[in-house]
């Protein structure tokens, strides 16, 4: 975001259940494995059935050890301390507790399901794909197998295909919010914007408390253009408090867009408390209480993002345009010329400097400065009617008709002021017969 000098442009802010064989135990058993069964798929994205309350995962492997000393040949023990074990981080040894499982039973499909988890987990990913296969090829029918099937492509880079696995298991299992926005971060990495933005506003509809998905949500539209939604949602993640120093910098240029002004400044503020150290913030800041005429307030945000970042060159031409506004002139001068020595291609710079220039009545200087900037953007009106202007000074009536006639040719005036750009073109011409 840069600030104008006069009408000078602002660029854009920049499972499975079993039973035990023990005699003398065997309700207990039959109870924890049916507390373990429940979540035991790798993905874990939707919501568990209601069911037995589930001890913390230490417990669960303590319970299990236990219950293993007794059948040390039953499959599901294995499989069951696999999961906690994995729920605790400790992959390698799930992956152990896992490939025991299916050395005793070889068609155990959610053990392999549950051991390509636990190799994705830790990057072994062409294991992984063997394993989820192997769990596919046992039960077609499930599923949770297809979501880790994607889970895996994912891991492998294979989005395409981790696309196609996580709409197939939307189909077989129904509607889930989480495995909506998994679907979208793939689809937008494919570059299928549009389809991301569906999954996101269906992850919404199913649980619009969910602020996170409100956020990304809100992203999404934001970098779509469409700005009124993206405010809508954002502003529902600000209740749910899901805002980041990042989105709420993001609010902040969607409340400038649509002149929003006091709005911004507060949503930058959140920003600022949230992220002390950001530059961009700071400078947006500047720009915003600039607008609102806090002139000492907005050089004191702009004096934080210079020193934040010395080498960001818009925000030291920003503050060269708020110091001029200040009357220091000397010191706005130096502040563009900060800008220039860091970054000589950006054309608001020189337009700011010849704004400066001209109203310290150095035309002469103000000039170049003009034609500079129009030759790093022929289309800035705002500098060719600055050249006019100077040009007029300086008595040059003609080329600085010259000036307007070419913006007015080349469709470069806002509506609103072609019939007062029509007006002052009268006059130049009528002044240089």
């Amino acid at each position: 975001m840069s600030l104008p000098h006069r009408s000078a442009r602002w660029p854009i802010c920049f499972l499975s259940s079993a039973t035990s064989t023990a005699t003398d135990m065997r309700a207990f058993w039959g109870w924890l494995v049916l507390c373990l069964a429940a979540g035991l798929f790798a993905a874990e994205i939707a919501r568990a059935a209601p069911g037995p309350a589930v001890p913390p995962p230490k417990a669960l492997e303590e319970q299990v050890r236990a219950a293993l000393k007794a059948q040390p040949r039953e499959p599901r023990l294995w499989n069951n301390l696999g999961v906690s074990l994995r729920r605790q981080g400790r992959n390698a040894e799930a992956i152990s507790a896992y490939r025991q499982a299916v050395r005793l039973d070889s068609k155990y499909a959610d053990a392999y399901s549950n051991l390509a988890v636990a190799l994705t987990a830790i990057g072994r990913h062409d294991e992984a794909l063997g394993a989820i296969r192997t769990a596919l090829k046992l039960d077609r029918d499930n599923p949770v197998y297809r979501l880790n099937l994607a889970t895996v492509y994912e891991g492998l880079g294979r989005d395409g295909e981790a696309a196609i696995e996580y709409r197939a298991y939307l189909q077989r299992a129904g509607e889930s919010a989480a495995v909506y926005e998994r679907l979208a971060k793939i689809q937008q990495k494919l570059g299928r914007n549009a389809q991301a933005r569906t999954s996101r506003q269906k992850a919404v509809d199913l649980e619009p408390e969910n602020g996170a998905y409100r956020l990304a949500y809100g992203q999404a539209l934001a970098a779509a253009g469409q700005d009124f939604a993206a405010i809508a949602q954002l502003e529902a993640a600000v209740r749910l408090k899901a805002m980041d120093a990042r989105s709420w910098l993001l609010l902040a240029t969607l409340y400038n867009g649509q002149q929003q002004t006091d709005a911004a400044a507060a949503a930058l503020r959140e920003a600022a408390a949230l992220d002390p150290g950001s530059a961009r913030v700071q400078n947006d800041l500047g720009v915003t209480l600039s607008k609102l005429k806090l002139t000492d307030q907005a050089a004191e945000a702009l004096n934080r993002a210079v020193t934040l970042a010395p080498s960001y060159a818009e925000a030291w031409s920003n503050l060269g345009v708020v110091l001029r506004g200040q009357g220091k002139m000397n010191e706005a001068e130096q502040a563009y010329q900060r800008a220039l020595g860091i970054e000589s291609r950006l054309p608001q710079i020189y337009n700011n400097l010849g704004v400066l220039y001209l109203e310290s009545e150095r035309v002469q200087e103000a000039v170049p400065q003009f034609q500079q900037a129009l030759v790093l953007e022929p289309g800035y009106w705002e500098a060719r009617r600055n050249l006019a202007m100077a040009l007029g000074r300086l008595g040059k009536w003609g080329a600085a008709a010259d000036q307007l006639k070419l913006a007015l040719e080349a469709a470069q005036v806002p509506s609103a002021l072609i019939t007062q750009v029509q007006a002052d073109l009268q006059k130049l011409q009528e002044a240089s017969r």
